[in-house]
């Protein structure tokens, strides 16, 4: 059921084309066939007029308005508003107010932790870290079998290796990037997170930050140990 309208008015525009837009929606919404629908969004778009006709300017930021018959919301956004949006529908349309919110809470960085048994991805912000992703490599180990040369055995391994250190690149670049993640931290307990590097396929977009130590790869107990190793070097370097 429509009872909602969301409002987002961008920075820098035009207050009387988005008095125009409310007129115009509410005179539309008197044609809405349902009673209980109607009288709704016709309360929702009247009190959105109301408010911009007493309106001077569009803040600097843009605006946000929330109506419906029972509440009525007006933000100033966190950051300058790109886009003039909006939205009937049952519930608040707060999305782009979210992503707001978080751009305007700073960078993220990206963290692949990576070892030849398995390997994470994240994202952090401070001392916050989101886990996106983790997984098992299923890599053998460096034991071969009985029956197999150890040269056969060792292509084998190193074939496994490759396809993971690419298996990892290739979830860095579809989970990162798409949420505008371009720093990088890489860590690990051995040498596997240089050749992850290395090995050329993470996303040319990606700056690598640099390296951390650390003896688990899993996001919770890896991450705060190669977070606390890399700034714990960082400030080393500072004195």
């Amino acid at each position: 059921m429509t009872n909602t309208v969301s409002l987002y008015l961008a920075a820098g525009s035009d207050l009387q084309h988005a008095r125009n837009l409310a007129k115009r929606e509410l005179a539309g919404s008197r044609s809405v066939k349902s009673d209980w629908t109607r009288t709704e969004v016709e309360t929702a778009w009247r009190q959105i007029l109301v408010y911009l006709n007493d309106l001077k300017e569009v803040p600097p930021k843009g605006l946000i308005i929330f109506a419906s018959s029972s509440e009525f919301e007006v933000i100033e956004p966190p950051v300058p508003n790109r886009s003039n949006i909006y939205k009937c529908g049952s519930t608040f349309f707060r999305e782009p107010l979210e992503a707001m919110y978080d751009e305007a809470a700073g960078e993220k960085t990206g963290l692949i932790l990576i070892d030849s048994n398995g390997g994470s991805i994240s994202w952090f912000r401070g001392d916050t870290v989101i886990p996106l992703w983790e997984e098992d490599s299923m890599v053998l180990g460096k034991h071969r079998m009985g029956g197999q040369s150890q040269a056969r055995f060792q292509r084998g391994h190193d074939e496994q290796i490759k396809t993971w250190l690419r298996k990892v690149a290739d979830m860095a670049n579809q989970t990162l990037l798409p949420m505008g993640v371009t720093n990088l931290l890489v860590g690990g307990p051995a040498f596997m997170k240089h050749r992850l590097v290395e090995d050329g396929h993470l996303d040319y977009r990606f700056q690598i930050l640099g390296f951390a130590d650390c003896g688990y790869t899993d996001p919770i107990a890896g991450a705060r140990e190669a977070l606390f190793r890399w700034k714990d070097s960082n400030t080393s370097r500072a004195y």
